[in-house]
This record gives structure tokens, C-alpha cells and sequence, in this order.
């Protein structure tokens, strides 16, 4: 028996892949997922467009200073130049790609409003941070939710890059003044077209390779009063490296990013190993 291998989202051989859109799909996590499962199921999923989120945590319940928390804010404009195309909720709103952002928001709220998001993936280079700024946008759009996109992969920071902003005070920076200071004011940056506040590490500042738990758990504390709806979390990858175990406390639900043709189930079953399942949301599917 020939044994077939592949990615997830590869179509089957009859269909054709001229002209697709870009649909994104969340899945119910399952820990049992085997390495060997074939990996056309998900081509399957992609093409009916199915959507489902598992209820995600309850928050912690941990005494904090109620004081509430300062927030510092930097207006920026995006250019009128064509925006960053991982952007879809803004160069294009009316796709299928966005309409599939906007899914996902309906069901992320019906599974119990969680506050705190964070997205990752098994590895770089598989969407989560198209799917960690798309998700916070769609939840802020039109002026709906009060939204905080963060950063915290320290290694490759993005935001300011996509968004075409140096920030005024590098993300991972105010997490260690916080962390000595925790009343101090916070200060991101504001885009109003997309009613989103962006907490942005510096890409050209410099490098803290690891991220610190207690300067995080500190700052998500403190933001929790900061009277926002939701922070989504632009998180490192799981697998090489702790990072995502060092924050995973102090969120309320992780979804993962999986990306056809580069995802693979031995990756993603390592990934739900190292992290265990009690705050796993569910899978984003990009194709």
C-alpha cells in the first residue's frame, strides 16, 4: 500500500485551485488527533466553509491593584498608499477572506466574549500574525469593541512594519518598566480608521530574546482595567522556544494559526502537547 503524505489544505486532485479565495476556517481543537491522519480532511472542511469554536476558559480570578490603569495615546493615520496585503479587512474589505474574519468574530464572541486572545501557531512562517491582526480588527470594526492588538514575539516584531509606524514606546520595553512600575501609563498607538489601539515591539530597537512571565501577567493585570472589550495577542510560535508557555497563564483562550501546504499534523499534535488543551479556542485555517 502506497502511503500518501501532504499538508493540510491540500485539495483534492479534481478540484482546481485557479481562482480560490483565501478562506479562513476554525476548527474544534482535538488533542487526540493522530501524527498518520490524512491530511486531505481539512480540504474538505476549507471547501464547505465550516466554522466552530470551542468555549474557551474562564479568566483567572487573582486580587489585583484596582487603581485604574492609564493609557497614553499616539494618533496614527495609515498612508494612503496600498495598505500591507496581509491586511484583508482593509485592502479588501468586501472578499471572501474578510467576510471569513468577521465569521470567526461572531463565533469567538458567542463562545463566552473572552478578553484576553492570543494566536500562535506550531511554527513562523504560518499565519498567526495575519490572524492575530485581522481577528482584532474585525472585533474593533466600526467602532463595536473596544480592541487592543499587543505584541509579544519579541524574536521577528512585525506590527510596526505592517501598520508602517515606529512605535513611540517599544511594547517589550514598557513590559519591564511595568513590571517595577505596574501603575505607570501605557502608551500605544491609535489608528482611527480601524478603531484599534496597537501595542508594537520596536523592530529596529533592541532584541530581548525571551519573554518575561511576571512582566506579562503584570501587564495583562493591569489592562484588564483598562476598560478594553478584547487584547488580542500576537504571540510567538510554540514549538522552539518556551515563550508561549510563559504567558499562556495569563490569557483567557489561545487559537492556533495553520497555513495550507505548510501546516502539518505532527507539528500541530506537538504544539497541543506542550501547551495542553484547557484554553484552546480552536484552529484558524488559512488557505
Amino acid at each position: 500500500m502506497t502511503k500518501r503524505s501532504g499538508r493540510f489544505g491540500d485539495l483534492p486532485l479534481t478540484e482546481s485551485r485557479r481562482g480560490l479565495p483565501l478562506p479562513l476556517v476554525t476548527q474544534q481543537m482535538a488533542t487526540s488527533m493522530p501524527v498518520g491522519a490524512p491530511l486531505d480532511e481539512p480540504a474538505r472542511v476549507l471547501a464547505g466553509a465550516t466554522i466552530a469554536i470551542s468555549a474557551p476558559a474562564q479568566p483567572r480570578s487573582v486580587p489585583i491593584d484596582q487603581t485604574p490603569t492609564e493609557i497614553s495615546l499616539t494618533q496614527h493615520h495609515l498612508p494612503a498608499e496600498p495598505p500591507d496585503p496581509r491586511l484583508v479587512l482593509v485592502g479588501d474589505p468586501d472578499s471572501d477572506r474578510a467576510s471569513a474574519f468577521r465569521v470567526l468574530r461572531h463565533h469567538l464572541l458567542a463562545a463566552g466574549h473572552p478578553k484576553v486572545i492570543a494566536v500562535t501557531s506550531p511554527r513562523d512562517g504560518e499565519g498567526k500574525t495575519t490572524c492575530a491582526t485581522n481577528l482584532a480588527i474585525a472585533l474593533a470594526e466600526c467602532g463595536r469593541a473596544k480592541v487592543l492588538l499587543a505584541e509579544t514575539h519579541l524574536r521577528r516584531p512585525q506590527l510596526a512594519d505592517m501598520f508602517r509606524f515606529s512605535p513611540p514606546w517599544c511594547f517589550a520595553e514598557q513590559l519591564d518598566s511595568h513590571r517595577h512600575q505596574p501603575l505607570l501609563a501605557w502608551t500605544f498607538v491609535e489608528i482611527p480608521q480601524l478603531w484599534l489601539h496597537v501595542a508594537a515591539v520596536n523592530p529596529h530597537g533592541q532584541r530581548t530574546q525571551i519573554l518575561d512571565a511576571p512582566a506579562f501577567a503584570i501587564a495583562m493585570e493591569r489592562l484588564r482595567l483598562a476598560d478594553y472589550d478584547h487584547i488580542v495577542i500576537d504571540a510567538p510560535p510554540v514549538l522552539g522556544s518556551a515563550d508561549i508557555n510563559l504567558i499562556q497563564d495569563a490569557v483567557d483562550a489561545i487559537a492556533f494559526s495553520l497555513t495550507a501546504k505548510r501546516s502539518t499534523a505532527r507539528d500541530l499534535r506537538r504544539a497541543l502537547d506542550q501547551l495542553g488543551d484547557h484554553k484552546i479556542a480552536g484552529t484558524i485555517f488559512l488557505a
